[in-house]
């Protein structure tokens, strides 16, 4: 999988869209932002002992929000694929795709929990590994189970190109952090978007 390809094919397709990509991304994170306040939830870590009832909300509202970001995927896939920036198209998928998308996602986060709690590295592998289960639920008809078994099988041979590719957009997140977080608009779209075409290419591979 060529990476440097697939990000300056990301920075050509955004050129221009930016705004389109960026603002629905902004308000579904300014939302979680609200509600994880109100909630009283700051940082989610399963392991601590602070707070049982935090932590379940926590990992409550991650799993709910997944669902909401599929709804993202979606609206970002079709403007990779087809150059639509449709609104409803994030409502829609959400209507039509909110439960697999919810047992998914709750899979993945148990998944990845339990494989942390043995060691960090297998935790990381597995979240890796099923880093395209919305994808894949958002793309086909595919349950919430059975995205889990072909986003594990899709990133076979592929887990460490993956963990690279992610790793790579690590210094322009600490540069959006440098801007008070202006570079996210630019930012979310373009890891967005890339994010997209590596599933595109991957999945013709396979």
């Amino acid at each position: 999988m060529n990476r440097q390809e697939i990000k300056e094919k990301a920075k050509e397709k955004i050129k221009g869209h930016v705004w389109e990509l960026a603002w629905p991304a902004l308000v579904i994170g300014l939302i979680y932002y609200v509600i994880s306040r109100l909630l009283g939830i700051n940082n989610i870590d399963l392991n601590s002992t602070v707070s049982v009832a935090d932590n379940a909300k926590g990992f409550i509202l991650e799993v709910i929000f997944s669902v909401i970001m599929g709804g993202y995927i979606k609206y970002v896939m079709d403007f990779v694929r087809n150059d639509k920036t449709e609104l409803n198209t994030i409502v829609n998928t959400i209507k039509e795709k909110w439960l697999n998308l919810l047992i998914a996602n709750l899979l993945v986060e148990l998944i990845v929990f339990v494989g942390s709690m043995l060691l960090v590295i297998p935790g990381i592998i597995a979240l890796v590994g099923l880093s395209f289960v919305s994808y894949i639920v958002v793309d086909s008809d595919t349950s919430g189970t059975d995205a889990i078994k072909k986003s594990w099988e899709m990133m076979k041979g592929y887990k460490w190109d993956l963990f690279v590719f992610s790793l790579s957009f690590l210094g322009w997140m600490l540069l959006g952090v440098l801007t008070i977080g202006i570079l996210y608009i630019w930012l979310l779209p373009y890891v967005s978007v890339a994010c997209v075409i590596y599933f595109d290419k991957l999945k013709n591979l396979k």
